[in-house]
């Protein structure tokens, strides 16, 4: 699979018409980076899968701890484990790596193969913020802009708590 780009999330955005502010930083890996900008809205993105090889892409505050086994629950997956996608499957499925996992990179999801999931906390945060599918950067926006950034890609996310 081709690459996400930094300049496909942008076109995005605008063909969208999302206002938005961009941020510049060193490269971050992860939210503890000690790169990373101080007084941005700390989120989490991650790619998880069951094991009948659903996906599902899971965007929330950073201060929530992942209960893995509630949020199977919430999903209808019964005992089903949900688990973090490889590196492999981060890259044929949105075309980055970890580190850069962003919800602007599900418009290379074109199989409709990545269940979009949203935590409720993320409506009430002023700003959200999001990688251009680039680590060296953070596009910050409304959560109404994201809702529909992902309409335009065809997503519907279900909301979990």
């Amino acid at each position: 699979m081709k690459m996400a780009t930094e300049q496909e999330a942008l076109d995005l955005l605008a063909r969208v018409g999302v206002h938005y502010r961009r941020v510049d930083h060193p490269a971050i890996w992860t939210m503890d980076d000690p790169n990373a900008p101080k007084g941005l809205p700390e989120v989490k993105n991650l790619l998880l899968k069951d094991r009948k090889s659903d996906q599902f892409y899971l965007y929330l505050v950073d201060n929530h701890r992942v209960d893995f086994k509630s949020l199977a629950e919430q999903l209808g997956l019964g005992h089903s484990r949900l688990k973090f996608a490889s590196e492999k499957e981060l890259e044929s499925l949105l075309g980055v790596v970890s580190g850069m996992v962003t919800p602007l990179a599900l418009v290379h999801d074109t199989d409709d193969q990545v269940k979009v999931l949203i935590n409720k906390s993320l409506q009430t945060m002023p700003e959200i913020s999001a990688h251009p599918n680039v680590n060296t950067a953070t596009i910050l926006m409304s959560y109404a802009d994201l809702v529909k950034v992902l309409a335009a890609m065809g997503k519907v996310p279900t909301m979990i708590e």
